[in-house]
């Protein structure tokens, strides 16, 4: 299958990739950003009220915890699932993460909204990075392959950046929830993105033997 090619002869794959993760790690770094706050923020003010030491525990296993799962989500993708599904299951886990902190309730709910991201960061993260390499392994793109993925980290630093703002404003002038909520509509954007720009995608989800 021919991949379609824009002028400066990137696939259109590229494209929706960049958005998808853009948002995605708008979302991510959102999380990021304001979960040790939110913790240890009072009940008063919306917050867990719980002290800085259980707070940078937890925040503390939660990212160590996030860059663990890729290895085993990038192996059920390379093995069984393919890259595509992975990143809609994925993305879908991280979701609802996002969405389940958005709600006020106990520390169960907490911990079940914090596995949901980890989990679904496992499946989403290493991923969609392959998909974008498989996109370049024809002979005609393999020189392309370095912008590429400079192209596509952009979109990591403008979801970063752009987040920060999202966060502070919706914390300070509405609640934390509406902050998580926030993270949980990024990511549902980047999968409507990635949704509409399958075909363009589909012939890089490359399962190996």
């Amino acid at each position: 299958m021919n991949q379609p090619v824009v002028k400066k002869g990137h696939p259109r794959g590229l494209y929706v990739l960049f958005f998808t993760e853009m948002w995605e790690r708008f979302g991510y770094y959102l999380i990021v950003g304001i979960l040790l706050l939110y913790l240890k923020d009072t009940t008063a003010n919306g917050g867990k009220g719980m002290d800085l030491a259980k707070g940078v525990d937890i925040v503390g296993t939660y990212v160590a915890l996030v860059y663990l799962t890729p290895f085993i989500g990038g192996l059920i993708a390379d093995r069984y699932w393919g890259y595509i599904k992975s990143i809609y299951v994925g993305g879908s886990l991280m979701a609802l993460g996002y969405f389940l902190l958005s709600i006020p309730g106990s520390d169960t709910l907490l911990y079940a909204a914090l596995l949901c991201v980890i989990v679904g960061n496992g499946f989403f993260k290493p991923n969609i990075s392959v998909l974008l390499g498989n996109l370049y392994n024809k002979d005609e793109l393999r020189s392309k392959k370095d912008v590429a993925y400079n192209i596509f980290y952009m979109g990591v630093n403008i979801g970063a950046f752009v987040c920060n703002f999202v966060a502070a404003y919706l914390r300070i002038n509405y609640s934390w929830g509406y902050a998580f909520a926030a993270a949980g509509f990024g990511m549902v954007l980047g999968l409507i993105i990635f949704s509409s720009g399958l075909k363009h995608v589909k012939s890089a989800n490359i399962i190996k033997p």
